[in-house]
């Protein structure tokens, strides 16, 4: 199967993002696509998951990364950690979630180490309670602070090896407290562990953020020609439908339900090829769900910084 997905140069996605829960959250931050949200809240069932993974088993080998996550709170499905545990049994690698950290207790992050999850990424907008909750509005600065410092803690202690990255989405806002949050954050993680704190900028979500040019901090620059996107990753909605990249929120295209349909395939269909082929041309401004998205840019200025 591999050889002949090779001679038919089929892209695989290296990145397998699958949205276990949506449409529920514990803040809503300002830079966040909440107000465009159509679909309806749900959580994907353990069966479901099961089913999902073995779609992308055959390719496991391809597959890097496996994101737990998309437009809603990760946490708040109590099965998350019993669906890491069923990825990493059925021998899947990079393991991982954003959070907004508010139900990250003590119960919760044991449970998850536990279940030999590979990534947590955390999400800290500010050096101080003022900034960080106008931007994460709804959360409580010290808690997340509390419950990411007593994660670290648990994985220091258990020696496992989960990795943990602690992410400033740039803005605003916010963009005068990088540098000592930088300096903050580097002294409570662990490099031994391969733990880091990264900044990425805020974008628009191809277009679906309210007020997104007053908080955009790089207005001017290029918003870039290639998404890599497209070349990488695949998402999967709650509900089991194939989304087009991790700017859609509610499904761009009819691409199919997971259930009835080859990820790989549809992956390489006719839309995705379109889509690769004009950026590769340069004239992504052509492309109606691109020519206006930040996402590429705030992808490049992660890599420069």
């Amino acid at each position: 199967m591999r050889e002949g997905l090779r001679k038919k140069h089929m892209i695989i996605p290296k990145h397998v993002q699958i949205e276990t829960i949506s449409g529920v959250c514990t803040s809503r931050c300002i830079m966040c696509s909440y107000k465009s949200w159509k679909r309806k809240p749900a959580v994907m069932n353990n069966n479901t998951f099961k089913m999902v993974l073995e779609k992308f088993r055959p390719y496991r080998e391809h597959i890097q990364y496996l994101s737990m996550q998309g437009w809603g709170e990760p946490l708040l499905d109590n099965r998350l950690a019993e669906k890491v545990k069923i990825a990493k049994e059925m021998g899947f690698k990079g393991t991982g979630f954003a959070t907004n950290c508010t139900a990250l207790d003590e119960r919760i992050s044991l449970d998850l180490i536990g279940a030999g999850l590979d990534t947590i990424l955390c999400g800290i907008d500010g050096i101080n309670k003022h900034t960080h909750e106008a931007v994460r509005v709804g959360t409580d600065f010290e808690k997340i602070v509390s419950n990411v410092k007593n994660f670290i803690k648990i994985r220091n202690e258990s020696k496992s090896k989960t990795r943990i990255i602690i992410r400033f989405i740039i803005q605003e806002i916010n963009k005068k407290e990088w540098p000592p949050f930088l300096d903050y954050w580097s002294r409570q993680v662990n490099k031994g562990f391969g733990d880091e704190v990264v900044k990425f900028d805020i974008h628009n979500c191809a277009g679906s953020i309210d007020g997104y040019e007053d908080m955009d901090p790089n207005r001017g620059l290029s918003l870039g020609d290639i998404c890599e996107e497209l070349f990488i990753r695949i998402l999967i909605f709650s509900n089991g439908e194939i989304g087009f990249c991790n700017a859609d929120i509610d499904g761009f295209f009819k691409l199919g339900n997971i259930a009835n349909s080859d990820p790989i395939k549809v992956f390489n269909n006719e839309i995705f090829n379109h889509y690769r082929k004009m950026m590769r041309e340069g004239k992504i401004l052509k492309l109606k769900h691109c020519k206006d998205c930040t996402l590429p840019r705030s992808r490049a200025l992660k890599k420069e910084g």
